[in-house]
């Protein structure tokens, strides 16, 4: 999911619960006689509402029109959540007459991850293939309080992205990498 998608869905979420909030407060304060005793014991909608579906048999055409139209926006909304934006497989194909190939994200990935867990100070690290806004690479590396971050940093721009460019064939393949420390260490954060 993307930033943007996290923050709309935060947006829309809190509006609708202040409005749940606001509305069940006010539908408590009603029924408990904050407004009148008889506002309490009156009906929740007046007479002509309560009617208004007996006299127009259309209304509950509508109501299903507008039930379906919900679940389709709510349908949408979940197949948004579910997409992400990984890769599985990178096409490397030049030309389809001699043949097709193929890169498994995940080969590619174990790869980084392994050529990056070799290097001194590294405790871990995590790869990923993706493709917003273009096809690029994510790497997190962690690291000991120990290590020399401009010497790590140097090896991984060296030597770890030239390596992932040439395998996928792309010299201005997008590599991002963050280097952290590990998570049983500091909590400072260092992002390049």
């Amino acid at each position: 999911m993307t930033r943007r998608a996290d923050a709309v869905n935060r947006a829309v979420l809190l509006l609708l619960g202040v409005l749940l909030v606001v509305v069940g407060t006010l539908g408590l304060a009603v029924g408990f006689g904050a407004f009148g005793s008889s506002r309490a014991a009156s009906a929740v909608l007046p007479d002509e509402v309560r009617t208004f579906p007996d006299d127009h048999p259309w209304f509950w055409w509508a109501m299903a029109g507008v039930a379906l139209l919900t679940a389709l926006l709510a349908l949408r909304w979940l197949v948004a959540q579910l997409r992400t934006h990984r890769v599985s497989k990178i096409d490397r194909t030049t030309d389809a007459r001699e043949g097709y190939t193929t890169l498994h994200a995940g080969a590619l990935t174990r790869a980084v991850e392994d050529e990056v867990a070799e290097l001194l100070g590294v405790t871990g690290a995590s790869a990923r293939v993706h493709d917003q806004p273009r096809l690029g690479l994510a790497l997190v590396v962690d690291i000991t309080d120990t290590a020399d971050i401009d010497g790590l940093r140097t090896q991984l721009e060296d030597d770890v992205v030239a390596h992932v460019r040439e395998a996928v064939a792309d010299p201005q393949l997008p590599v991002d990498i963050e280097l952290r420390p590990d998570a049983r260490r500091t909590p400072t954060r260092t992002v390049l």
